[in-house]
């Protein structure tokens, strides 16, 4: 189990905040302790969180430079510590992304996310050349979400990042109208309908996350989801 996840792009509109509740609510009913860190300056997370609906699993907001003190104090006592961060680029997610083990790249398909994503991911090899990461490099995987199923658009960005030799999860999150309906109070659809559709995904996204840590690759030029 990966000690810290970080869910970052220079993108927003992404669905980080949804994936990271729902990554969190799967962890937890498999009997794991995650956290959650909002390191939003929006504190899109902390603002509509509930812990007691999501089973008491806490969020903490830090969207300042302490970050990688929350990220190390909270690491003591659960796992996964799932980072969501804002939707550009600043100090606190550069912070978050180096306390890191794995960091979770979120694009819809569409050009602007595709280019946000790889400005993104060679960040995180500029971070693995510093002498925090050098000999420990963080991991790096991007997840295609809001995808509708048979898409041309979704198959070209898809064919266009693993062609390119960029690691992509298999598994997608769907655009599924479950998401942003249990955001509204601050839930995960797998808090709300365990076996529902949207629970299925997030699923198969964690089963392969799991799967990254063990090196299997995961490029695909088929979409599992």
């Amino acid at each position: 189990m990966y000690g810290v996840i970080t869910l970052a792009t220079s993108k927003g509109g992404v669905g980080k905040s949804a994936l990271a509740r729902s990554l969190a609510a799967h962890w937890h009913m498999l009997g794991h302790r995650p956290a959650l860190v909002d390191a939003d300056p929006q504190r899109t997370l902390a603002n509509s969180y509930d812990p007691e609906a999501q089973n008491g699993v806490p969020v903490i907001a830090e969207p300042e430079e302490r970050v990688a003190e929350v990220i190390d104090d909270l690491r003591g006592r659960h796992a996964p510590v799932i980072v969501d961060t804002a939707g550009f680029r600043n100090r606190t997610t550069i912070g978050a992304l180096v306390a890191s083990d794995l960091a979770l790249i979120p694009l819809k398909p569409a050009r602007e996310d595709v280019e946000a994503a790889i400005g993104t991911y060679d960040l995180i090899q500029e971070i693995n050349q510093t002498d925090e990461r050098k000999g420990r490099p963080i991991k790096a995987a991007m997840v295609l979400t809001m995808t509708m199923r048979g898409t041309v658009i979704a198959r070209h960005v898809r064919l266009q990042l693993t062609s390119a030799g960029y690691p992509l999860l298999i598994a997608e999150m769907p655009n599924r109208v479950a998401y942003p309906e249990a955001g509204i109070d601050g839930l995960s659809p797998i808090t709300l309908e365990p076996d529902g559709a949207a629970a299925r995904d997030i699923l198969a996204l964690a089963q392969e996350i799991m799967k990254f840590e063990n090196h299997e690759i995961i490029n695909s030029e088929v979409s599992a989801a």
